[in-house]
């Protein structure tokens, strides 16, 4: 919260970086705070002109760093904007319709060799094969079609029958960039000096390692940003969470009473879209009235599968095996997938087993929800995983249910789960079953 709001106003003063990273798991911050960067940089009556987004993951360093070194037009300076770029890491697959769609923008543009690129990866098609032409490429369009469905629009449609095979003349087969050479390129780039006339912005959906080459680079050329996941606080008032709450609603003149908040978070697991998601509907249903109350979170926000996974995690966590199996059957009966559900009870009992072995090794009491920074970083790094870094209320009940279980007991859940694990992917049990068997499992363990 307070990195988006200094840099938003660091660029209000002119001080303007030629690169930005913007990296972390709080992906809704970032998105927002990308949002009001290119409001802040790029006026709207030039924006079209001075503004360049690249979603595939596989853009290549050469064209990002020629569209940087375009210079703008009518403007001061162009945006180039590189979301989860593979060559940082990302492991974030695009959507073919969305690399579809880019494909067909570059191809209005006049960039016929970079559409033809795009249009081979949104096929599917290996660059040699795209070139080919012929029943390969015909027999792709017909499977892209069928895929994509309702996200291609009559004029998409249009493009893919009388166009698209045009573009198997344009495409340089030998074109591809590995991600050495990317990174080395964009090294050099930063090296020499960044385009004084080019903002370029780069926005990755998890966190990069602090002292990576890259990151390092770019914080020496730029800012680098990281929008790590918020750590909820044991008391409202002090959360992360519940400033940013306040700050939007203040927007709109109202408030949120504070248990009303903390109903907001259980419902949603404190995940930051879902939570400004459900604001703005709880915003137009209190209507004139100025505070929002726990009843207005209970009456509107739906369960989701956040709350029945954690009402069937909380049910093993008790050993009661009636409660555990009507909420594993009430989530399987929602449309839940078996390993969606599998991966709750993984990451539960893993929980559970780092509660154990801390609480036996004298490093926490059941009552504790405040720990020191040196405890926390012996645990693994991702929040999901980390016991430490949950919300107060899970965390005090997992404490808690530790007491349920010994460690060897907790050692053979897990092994228990690669079991059913591989059973999921690979048995000729029904989904339900393995599950079923599981849940027994893992409470008579």
């Amino acid at each position: 919260m307070g990195q988006a709001k200094n840099l938003l106003q660091q660029i209000q003063r002119g001080k303007i970086a030629p690169v930005y990273l913007l990296h972390g798991e709080e992906t809704y911050l970032i998105e927002d705070t990308l949002s009001e960067m290119i409001k802040l940089l790029a006026p709207k009556n030039v924006r079209d002109f001075n503004l360049d987004v690249f979603s595939d993951p596989a853009v290549s360093a050469t064209d990002i760093l020629s569209m940087a070194n375009t210079y703008p037009v009518m403007a001061e300076r162009r945006i180039v904007v590189v979301r989860d770029p593979a060559f940082l890491g990302s492991k974030k697959k695009a959507n073919p319709a969305d690399v579809f769609h880019e494909s067909r923008e570059l191809h209005r543009s006049g960039n016929l060799a970079r559409s033809a690129s795009l249009l081979a990866r949104s096929l599917d098609l290996d660059p040699v094969d795209f070139a080919e032409g012929g029943t390969a490429f015909k027999r792709a369009v017909a499977a892209f079609k069928k895929s994509s469905g309702n996200a291609l629009s009559p004029d998409d449609l249009e493009f893919l029958e009388n166009t698209a095979g045009s573009l198997t003349m344009e495409i340089n087969v030998g074109s591809a960039s590995s991600v050495t050479s990317d990174v080395d390129q964009l090294l050099e780039y930063l090296s020499d000096g960044p385009a004084p006339t080019t903002v370029l912005i780069f926005t990755v959906s998890s966190t990069l390692n602090s002292n990576g080459k890259v990151v390092k680079a770019i914080s020496q050329a730029g800012t680098v940003a990281n929008f790590g996941q918020f750590r909820p606080s044991r008391y409202v008032n002090r959360d992360p969470m519940y400033q940013m709450v306040m700050d939007r609603l203040r927007e709109c003149q109202k408030t949120i009473a504070p248990d009303a908040f903390s109903e907001l978070q259980k419902k949603t697991g404190n995940n930051m879209r879902q939570i400004f998601d459900e604001l703005d509907k709880l915003v137009t249903f209190v209507g004139e009235r100025q505070r929002i109350e726990k009843s207005d979170v209970e009456g509107l926000v739906s369960r989701t599968s956040f709350d029945r996974g954690f009402d069937l995690t909380n049910a093993i966590g008790r050993k009661s095996l009636p409660l555990a199996l009507a909420n594993l059957k009430s989530i399987l009966e929602k449309g839940e997938r078996s390993l969606s559900i599998h991966g709750m009870l993984t990451r539960q009992i893993r929980l559970l087993l780092q509660a154990k072995l801390m609480l036996e090794n004298g490093d926490l009491k059941p009552e504790t929800t405040q720990m020191s920074s040196e405890l926390i970083a012996k645990l693994p790094e991702s929040a999901k995983l980390n016991l430490l870094k949950q919300h107060p209320y899970p965390l005090r009940l997992t404490l808690q249910q530790a007491k349920n279980f010994s460690v060897q007991e907790l050692t053979r859940a897990m092994k228990r789960l690669l079991e059913a694990d591989i059973q999921l992917k690979s048995s000729r049990l029904t989904p339900e079953l393995v599950m079923e068997m599981l849940v027994i499992d893992l409470i008579n363990t």
